[in-house]
């Protein structure tokens, strides 16, 4: 069924499933190969992203 809206798309892995006790068996050099890979495809795809904080005061 099509909400209308569109997917959000990320290279960040999914942890929800994953028992932290079970990441931190995984070997460091496997985390790091994975987000070297994941850095130079980033780099490659000229993704730009930008992001502030804004507020107005409420006491004028």
């Amino acid at each position: 069924m099509d909400t209308g809206e569109d997917s959000l798309r990320s290279d960040l892995i999914d942890l929800t499933d994953v028992d932290m006790v079970a990441l931190d068996a995984v070997p460091s050099e496997v985390l790091l190969a994975a987000l070297h890979r994941l850095q130079r495809r980033s780099g490659a795809a000229g993704d730009q992203y930008a992001g502030w904080q804004s507020a107005i005061d409420g006491d004028d």
